[in-house]
């Protein structure tokens, strides 16, 4: 039996970046050559992919941590690093993309080769040639790579079918998709023999030579009373019911009560998802095959009188000897295609990747505590220092090289966080603290 998966969390990290190089053009009879490092690689990113191939997320099941290639290191003769090569993972279309630690939705892919950014690769540092100026003809600095995102997504697959097969277990769903479509579940006379969502391409050339038509059919495992609350398998599959344009709800003709068997479904659909029951949906009694006309008859007669929505598109069918099948499928591919001419066709450029919402690069600056530092009375103030620019920038230098510590004061007074930190009472000697608690540390100063 094939592996089924339709939620799991994984782990991303996207690439590092390259460090920039520090170095200096030397060549004999060449006076003064001048910086020539060149810049770190940028890190490769990691992206979902919608596949539309694909039915299930079990290999994000067996394997739960992810990281993109890292950048290359800048060399000399402004050589620049090589990128890091994206890591793009295909995954089933109807993939929603969670962010595990707000549950906000990252992306819904819906369409084939559809596109997600989960983590962006860092950016790769730069060269000491970058930093030379009038007043420093000889910079030995250069840039550190800057570290790629690192965030846990929870993946959760809603199987995209324009029919799904509904009903009591042992109603024949199985039988009835591996009679009409590609699909070849595992069927046997005891309920709950499918464990999985079977998914399957019906060919309309199957039943008339001259359609070329196509649609995709699924059935929905384990539905019983109580299916919304998780008993028996319904819970775990319900959720594939959303994606559904159309439901077939197939009745087992030799059930004891079809007629409430039809009634607990339906009510197990409400209790999960109210919307549920506004899809269009077409009863099918099936084992026609299995009961004498007259009690076909009487029950076609007793559906009809009790709901009453339904008895113009009311099928009768044996899934086994394929009676009245043909009709049931030419109405499903006419309902199929009248749906597909009304909806709204996605255009190119909405097959787009998806990428993660940045926040807005503000100041934020809290001060935290005074303390006394070793060997003086005078208590010094620390500071939490909020910037994400500047952020990146303390994390992509080297604090113990006299040029890299100049210029994060530089930014520090650029991006005017120096101001800030003055409006709010710190002094010079307080301890700063970037990107909070864990961050580097530098002085406030003159």
């Amino acid at each position: 039996m094939s592996k089924f998966c339709d939620i799991t969390v994984i782990k991303c990290q996207a690439g590092t970046g390259g460090n920039g190089s520090s170095h200096f053009r030397r060549e004999k009879y060449v006076d003064k050559g001048g910086p020539d490092g060149g810049d770190g690689g940028r890190g490769g990113d990691i992206i979902l992919l919608a596949n539309e191939n694909l039915n299930t997320l079990i290999d994000f099941h067996t394997r739960k941590q992810f990281r993109a290639a890292d950048g290359g290191n800048g060399a000399k003769g402004l050589m620049h690093g090589e990128d890091g090569e994206d890591m793009v993972l295909e995954v089933p279309v109807g993939t929603i993309i969670y962010d595990q630690t707000t549950s906000k939705i990252i992306a819904d892919l819906k369409i084939h080769k559809q596109q997600a950014l989960l983590v962006k690769g860092g950016r790769g540092g730069l060269g000491n040639a970058h930093f030379k100026s009038s007043t420093n003809q000889a910079p030995q600095f250069a840039e550190n790579g800057e570290n790629g995102e690192k965030k846990i997504f929870k993946l959760e697959l809603k199987l995209v079918a324009d029919v799904g097969i509904i009903g009591i277990p042992s109603a024949g769903k199985s039988t009835l998709i591996s009679r009409i479509s590609n699909s070849r579940p595992k069927i046997a006379d005891y309920p709950f023999t499918t464990l999985i969502p079977n998914l399957g391409v019906v060919d309309m050339r199957k039943f008339d030579k001259h359609d070329h038509f196509s649609f995709v059919v699924t059935d929905v495992p384990g539905l019983i009373a109580g299916a919304h609350l998780g008993k028996g398998l319904g819970h775990e599959f319900l959720r594939h019911v959303s994606r559904n344009q159309i439901l077939i709800h197939l009745l087992d003709a030799t059930s004891t009560d079809p007629l409430h068997d039809f009634t607990v479904i339906n009510g197990e659909l409400g209790q999960y998802d109210p919307s549920l029951l506004a899809k269009k949906q077409i009863p099918v009694i099936n084992k026609i095959d299995a009961i004498s006309p007259a009690d076909l008859k009487s029950l076609i007669k007793k559906f009809k009188q009790q709901f009453p929505q339904y008895r113009d598109e009311l099928f009768s069918i044996s899934a086994v000897t394929g009676e009245n099948l043909a009709d049931l499928i030419f109405h499903l591919a006419t309902l199929i295609k009248s749906t597909k001419q009304t909806a709204p066709h996605p255009e190119k450029e909405e097959i787009t990747t998806f990428q993660p919402v940045k926040r807005k690069n503000k100041i934020t600056v809290k001060f935290i505590r005074k303390k006394f530092e070793t060997g003086t009375r005078k208590p010094k103030q620390i500071w939490d220092v909020f910037c994400e620019r500047f952020e990146q920038v303390v994390a992509m230098t080297d604090l113990n090289d006299p040029e890299g510590l100049e210029r994060i004061y530089h930014f520090l007074e650029k991006l005017g966080i120096k101001n800030e930190l003055r409006k709010k009472g710190a002094q010079p000697g307080d301890r700063l603290r970037i990107g909070g608690s864990g961050g580097k540390e530098i002085r406030m100063r003159q």
